[in-house]
């Protein structure tokens, strides 16, 4: 099998998984095609630092049409808090804007290491409980509401992950229910993914050694192949966390994203 059929498998099965993961935990699939694309922009010969914000910008794009999915399906299944995102969503594109900036201006090391330190805190959270880790007893709102949504945006879109891997543990450990959670996440995943990769798209123009079906940030190329399985898997996500009791979902949740910390920590020392 040829180089370019063996990537384009990977690719294939990356959308498939990360669609999946993204329905299912309300995440946008970014934590796992993140790493992934790291790996398979490495193994084609681009830079370290740059295969950082290649990936970071091609996860977001990826996200687009399966955060459209799951946020419909997380709607039809009534799930969404519509008077919570009214708060949530102005203060998310600020803190996107700020994360676009990151993204821009950081060193590719610096956000990968962020980018496992957030998963596995988030992951250790989730394992510990609810009831030995709240951070507030009731849900937020105004300015913590603002200060919550904008924290978000801005790191996860720094670092391509589109929002809802951090939006659930996060507002789980302020004493928001687990589904709305995940809805809200799935929402979340959706406005961060799309100002995120028109801005990667923008923070990428004209760098000199961007790899070939590249646009900014954005590889064309990674998209295309990678859609067909978020946009066919993100649906079917969705449908089994609605079928999943709470205490699985949240150990579900917790084991993924500490496997995926695990992961980004080792492959960082490999580069670093």
């Amino acid at each position: 099998m040829s180089t370019e059929l063996i990537y384009a498998a990977a690719l294939l099965l990356a959308g498939i998984g990360s669609g999946y993961a993204g329905g299912m935990f309300g995440i946008g699939g970014g934590v796992l095609r993140v790493p992934i694309l790291l790996n398979l922009f490495a193994s084609f010969g681009v830079s370290n630092e740059l295969s950082m914000h290649l990936a970071a910008g091609t996860s977001l794009m990826v996200a687009v049409p399966g955060t459209i999915s799951a946020s419909l399906a997380q709607y039809r299944s009534g799930n969404m808090d519509l008077q919570f995102l009214k708060g949530w969503i102005p203060a998310l594109i600020a803190g996107v804007a700020v994360g676009l900036l990151a993204q821009r201006y950081a060193p590719g090391r610096i956000l990968m290491i962020v980018f496992a330190v957030m998963l596995f805190l988030q992951s250790l959270q989730l394992l510990l409980g609810q009831d030995r880790f709240h951070l507030t007893q009731k849900p937020p709102s105004g300015p913590l509401q603002w200060l919550v949504a904008s924290s978000i945006g801005s790191l996860s879109v720094a670092m391509g992950v589109s929002g809802g891997a951090f939006t659930t543990p996060t507002l789980v450990a302020m004493s928001y229910p687990l589904r709305g959670a995940l809805a809200t996440a799935t929402a979340t995943a959706l406005v961060a993914s799309v100002i995120g990769a028109v801005g990667s798209i923008f923070n990428g123009l004209g760098y000199p050694d961007l790899p070939r079906f590249s646009l900014g940030y954005v590889n064309l190329l990674a998209v295309v192949v990678m859609l067909p399985g978020v946009l066919l898997m993100a649906p079917m996500g969705v449908k089994t966390a609605n079928h999943m009791s709470k205490a699985r979902l949240t150990k579900a949740l917790a084991i993924f994203l500490m496997a995926v910390a695990a992961d980004m920590t080792f492959d960082f020392f490999e580069r670093f």
